[in-house]
């Protein structure tokens, strides 16, 4: 069992805090922010941008990565013969399958099942509250340059909100759209939850841009702005990212 962990990914901080294993958590990145008292652990850096001799310092027995964009810093940990896992979630029930695995390595795999019961509790409560037949088209903007349609686990939380999602698939890595596939798609509603942005993403990104601005979202003024790790971070709180969709997609407001 490890004692000593260090979290390269918000996500995998935020599993550690939701199965009361956070003791455990010597050092994480200066993006893992929730819960609260995650801000207060030292930092070694960011997602890319480790700084080696902290994790040495520190003397973690384990250290855990989150998705492909950190599979250069698994490999290079790896040569180091350092205990490394990555958690490779493309989907909703990677997403859980990347919590039993974190509850297994710090012997808490019933309360990893009960975070995860949680979760799908909070996802049949919103789709059984959803009265509306009709499904509207939803694009969710991970990207601004290029306008990048948000993938992965993402196309799921949409359609247990209410929504349509048809620029992409479940289990699919977030992808570059074009001009010409957004106005045939012709989204209804639009949001936007950029990467490492939290919610100050201006909306104007969207609005003002060329060839976006007869959208049916845009002209009927349906473009929200998210806090991105709602959605963005594969962990206990897509339920929050659900909501706040089934909130948006079934006109009660942002």
């Amino acid at each position: 069992m490890y004692q000593r962990i260090i979290s390269l990914a918000p996500s995998n901080t935020e599993i550690l805090y939701a199965i009361g294993a956070a003791d455990r958590l010597v050092a994480c990145t200066r993006y893992c922010d929730f819960p609260e008292e995650a801000r207060k652990k030292p930092r070694i850096g960011g997602w890319l941008d480790i700084n080696e001799e902290l994790v040495e310092k520190y003397e973690p027995d384990l250290l855990l990565t989150s998705t492909f964009v950190q599979n250069k810093i698994t490999k290079k940990y790896r040569k180091s013969k350092m205990n490394i896992v990555a958690l490779m979630p493309t989907t909703l029930k990677g997403v859980f399958d990347s919590i039993i695995k974190i509850g297994k390595l710090v012997d808490k795999e019933n309360e990893a099942f009960q975070l995860i019961t949680s979760m799908k509790n909070k996802f049949n409560e919103i789709q059984a509250r959803i009265k509306s037949k009709y499904k509207p088209r939803v694009y969710i903007e991970e990207w601004h340059k290029p306008p990048t349609v948000s993938g992965n686990w993402v196309p799921s939380l949409v359609r247990i909100a209410g929504g349509r999602y048809n620029l992409i698939k479940a289990g699919v890595h977030s992808r570059e759209v074009t001009t010409e596939q957004i106005q045939r798609y012709d989204p209804e509603i639009i949001i936007i939850s950029i990467c490492g942005m939290a919610d100050k993403a201006p909306k104007e990104w969207v609005t003002k841009r060329k060839g976006w601005e007869n959208l049916s979202a845009v002209r009927n003024d349906k473009v929200y702005v998210f806090d991105d790790s709602w959605l963005n971070r594969p962990g206990p709180r897509l339920a929050v990212g659900a909501e706040r969709l089934a909130r948006v997609i079934n006109s009660e407001g942002s």
